[in-house]
């Protein structure tokens, strides 16, 4: 059986709504797993409590993403290596394979040295695997020390996110011909070209994500994926943000099979 990319469902969109339910909620959408962004509730830093989440919904916990959002600046202590030091040890005791990283700031030079030098040995003592994810210039600015696919290329684990690169005006093709050999995650949204982070539906903005995730799809990519949604306009109801996941979740898996072409001999992605 030809291998798959797993698809997952991120909770960032859902920071704000309780965690027992948005694991019923992704699980009732057909999905086997989500990625964890670790923020202020204290249940997304107890690895029992999120043990529990899974066994009560069927739903696994093979990506957290580290508090590294200016909002959830004093998450896990306030420095950028301590901090990570924290995310690496907490994704290894719940049991995830990757745990996804920002960049230091430009000015943060202890920690821009630190995270080349020093983490991708930290995330293998621990048991878990650091991958850095690529972000984009604010108004114009490169706060962010990995913007580029060069700058992302001296990381041996690369996070492919589809709408930071469409903020920072580069190709997704050539980004990916560059950096696929590296990629252990993908975070996927359209983008409305606004200079925002959009984190817009599939096919709703000005990305040609059914060619990426077609190519993405052909290449041999058997990595994690996760849906990385605005999903403000589903919230009232749960069952309209079930039908929102499950639709979203459908049209990535017919995109990276080739619209359901060869399912017989392809893994389903959400599982």
């Amino acid at each position: 059986m030809k291998l798959a990319p797993r698809l997952l469902v991120s909770t960032g969109p859902l920071l704000l709504s309780p965690l027992d339910w948005v694991f019923d909620t992704v699980a009732a959408a057909g999905y086997s797993g989500l990625e964890l962004l670790v923020a202020h509730n204290p249940e997304t830093r107890d690895p029992q409590r999120i043990a529990a989440l899974s066994a009560a919904s069927g739903l696994d916990v093979p990506v957290i993403h580290g508090p590294y959002m200016v909002l959830l600046r004093n998450v896990l202590g306030s420095g950028y290596i301590d901090k990570t030091r924290a995310s690496l040890e907490l994704a290894a005791a719940m049991g995830a394979q990757t745990m996804v990283a920002h960049a230091p700031f430009r000015w943060e030079r202890k920690a821009r040295g630190w995270v080349v030098a020093e983490a991708d040995g930290v995330a293998e003592a621990v048991g878990t695997t650091f991958a850095m994810e690529n972000l984009f210039p604010v108004a114009g600015r490169n706060f962010y020390s990995v913007v580029t696919p060069a700058e992302l290329s001296v990381f041996r684990n690369v996070v492919f996110d589809t709408s930071h690169f469409a903020v920072a005006g580069i190709d997704l093709f050539e980004a990916w011909d560059a950096l696929a050999d590296r990629v252990v995650h993908l975070h996927v949204s359209d983008n409305f070209g606004n200079g925002k982070d959009s984190h817009a539906p599939i096919g709703t903005g000005v990305l040609p994500l059914e060619r990426f995730l077609g190519h993405v799809g052909t290449s041999g990519y058997a990595g994690t994926i996760t849906l990385e949604l605005d999903c403000r306009a589903y919230l009232d109801s749960r069952d309209s943000l079930v039908g929102f996941l499950e639709g979203e979740r459908r049209k990535a898996e017919d995109l990276f099979t080739g619209a359901g072409e060869a399912s017989a001999t392809t893994a389903p992605l959400g599982g």
